[in-house]
C-alpha cells in the first residue's frame, strides 16, 4: 500500500483557491438573482395609460402553438380591446425555440406557451405581424 503525504506548508496557495471558489459562488449567485429583474430593469416605466395609447392593437387571446424557431406565435382572438383583425393573429414574441431545443430570448420577451391566456399590447398591423414585449404592456391572464 502506497501511502501519499501532501504537505500543506505553503497555505497560501489552498486559502487563494478556496477564496476564489467562493467569490465564483458569490458571483453566480448574484447573477442568478439579477436574470428574474432584467425584464423589469430593461423597461421605462409607462403608465397603463400610456401603453394603451401607444398599442395599435390590444386583444386577449389563446397561443395556438409553442414558441417557434422565428419567434413569431399565433394567437386565436378572444377579443379586441383596441383596433380590429382577424380571428388569428401572428405576434412576435421575442423567444425563439427551434426544432431541436435550442433557442434564445430577450430579457423584454414574453415566453408564451401553448393554451395560454394572453392580453397583447401589440405595435403594427393585426392583418400582418404584431410586435410586442413585456414593456408594451404583454401579459399573461388568468385562467
Amino acid at each position: 500500500m502506497r501511502v501519499m503525504r501532501c504537505d500543506l506548508t505553503d497555505r497560501g496557495d489552498v486559502s487563494r483557491g478556496v477564496t476564489r471558489r467562493f467569490i465564483a459562488l458569490g458571483l453566480s449567485a448574484v447573477a442568478v438573482l439579477a436574470v428574474a429583474t432584467v425584464a423589469e430593469a430593461s423597461c421605462i416605466y409607462l403608465p397603463l395609460a400610456e401603453k394603451q395609447a401607444r398599442a395599435d392593437v390590444i386583444f386577449d387571446g389563446v397561443a395556438l402553438e409553442r414558441p417557434t424557431a422565428t419567434g413569431v406565435q399565433r394567437f386565436r382572438v378572444g377579443r379586441y380591446l383596441k383596433g380590429s383583425g382577424p380571428r388569428v393573429v401572428r405576434v412576435q414574441t421575442g423567444h425563439r425555440v427551434r426544432p431541436d431545443g435550442t433557442g434564445s430570448t430577450s430579457s423584454i420577451a414574453i415566453v408564451v406557451r401553448k393554451g395560454e391566456r394572453w392580453r397583447i399590447f401589440g405595435q403594427g398591423s393585426a392583418r400582418k405581424i404584431l410586435r410586442t414585449s413585456v414593456c408594451d404592456g404583454s401579459r399573461r391572464l388568468a385562467r
